[in-house]
């Protein structure tokens, strides 16, 4: 009957169009699918929505009902939720037993949720976006909630000059992109950016696949003690003592700071996996993907393709989940080409710029802050490509000496 109804509205309204605003088509009418494509040939070729006596004339079994009071948005949403029904008993009857039968538990349980999910983005209706005309007292209580919560909006950074030229740090719900070629230390810097935010009470997220779990929490011990990373890896530190009496303060602290490297990650990392992390810990307030290359971008005919998706899809979520979202990306080593050698072969410290970047755009479009950066021989230059507050440019000089854990601004000192 949901069928007819609807149909009949759209007839009588001569609004067909309104199908897709709620993303409505012809799989969402199992029994009345001709109907649907009759009248959707027919708006196509003549610009109008049919008369309900040429419809019933083409199909005697519709059972047009005239002046339903039923709102579009209703009718439409049932609709949906009686096609996810369907969807759902076809996949546990059929495919989903012979997936049983198949596959181990723990791929079974991961191919069970991808296939639902599927299910619920197909057919869950879509947002109603915002009307500004109207929602005045909304965004008075988002300013409310600005002016007493600012500093719990927004995530300092380590680096004083770049917390100001962002206004403030990185903002909860944005997509940060760090972008450098090989070896020049960003995830390092990635490293250092999660420390800051976990020093300042924000729970930390670390996706670092390249790395060992060890590695990984040996490089923060680094970054904060300043211990001699070489030295540490090899249990031959100088000053074993402090660090022994360094450890000591971590039992209760009360902000986490979650890593998961390769141990943790036998499938690869996926959006699955992150979704999955955010719902499970909600005091987390920052996510570091180290890097997006290494993430399993899905099977789709075209690596690009899948990347762009990849990414959007990660707007998406550190934007749903409220968080701040790190995303680290490897610079192609060609581009690098131009940039480094001055007449004394001696290389330059320049940040590649976002055109150096060619595998998918998407990264760059997606982020609300863009990060370059370059180091050699203990200098560093750390430049903003893009974001919101007009210091786009701007570019912060760095010490740098990753073995002991020093990443800082440069300052007059540091000429003598």
């Amino acid at each position: 009957m949901i069928e007819s109804q609807l149909l009949s509205k759209v007839i009588d309204e001569k609004d067909f169009y309104v199908l897709r605003r709620y993303k409505v088509d012809v799989a969402d009418f199992p029994t009345l699918g001709e109907v649907y494509g009759f009248i959707q040939d027919y708006v196509q070729e003549n610009n109008a929505t049919p008369d309900y006596r040429t419809v019933v004339a083409e199909f005697p079994n519709f059972e047009y009902i005239p002046e339903v009071t039923d709102t579009f948005k209703y009718l439409c949403r049932k609709l949906k939720a009686q096609t996810a029904k369907v969807r759902a008993f076809e996949l546990l009857q059929n495919r989903a037993v012979r997936k049983f039968n198949e596959l181990p538990g723990d791929q079974f349980v991961a191919w069970l949720k991808e296939e639902t999910a599927k299910i619920e983005a197909a057919t869950a209706p879509p947002p109603d976006g915002t009307n500004y005309a109207t929602n005045g007292p909304e965004r008075l209580q988002w300013y409310k909630e600005s002016k007493e919560k600012m500093s719990r909006q927004f995530i300092p950074t380590p680096y004083p000059t770049l917390t100001a030229a962002l206004g403030g740090g990185f903002e909860a719900g944005d997509y940060i992109l760090l972008m450098a070629f090989t070896n020049r230390g960003k995830s390092w810097l990635a490293s250092h950016i999660g420390l800051a935010a976990w020093q300042n009470g924000f729970g930390v997220l670390h996706y670092s696949p390249e790395l060992s779990k060890r590695q990984q929490a040996l490089r923060l011990d680094t970054l904060m003690g300043h211990f001699d990373n070489v030295k540490l890896r090899r249990g031959s530190l100088d000053n074993e003592r402090e660090y022994l009496d360094f450890l000591k303060g971590f039992e209760n602290l009360p902000t986490p700071y979650f890593i998961k490297t390769m141990e943790d990650l036998p499938n690869g990392l996926s959006l699955e996996v992150i979704e999955a992390d955010l719902q499970a810990r909600p005091e987390v307030k920052m996510v570091i993907v180290d890097g997006f290359n290494l993430m399993a971008h899905g099977k789709g005919a075209r690596v690009r393709d899948s990347m762009t998706q990849t990414s959007r899809r990660l707007r998406q979520l550190f934007g749903r989940y409220g968080v701040a979202g790190l995303v680290v990306h490897q610079t192609p080593g060609a581009s690098e080409k131009d940039s480094h050698k001055d007449d004394g072969e001696t290389r330059l410290v320049k940040p590649p710029k976002l055109t150096d970047y060619s595998e998918t755009v998407a990264v760059i479009q997606d982020a609300a802050t863009a990060l370059t950066f370059d180091q050699a021989q203990g200098v560093g230059r750390l430049s903003i490509e893009k974001a919101r507050e007009p210091n786009v440019g701007l570019v912060i000089e760095l010490n740098c000496d990753f073995n002991y854990g020093v990443i800082r601004e440069s300052d007059v000192t540091d000429i003598f």
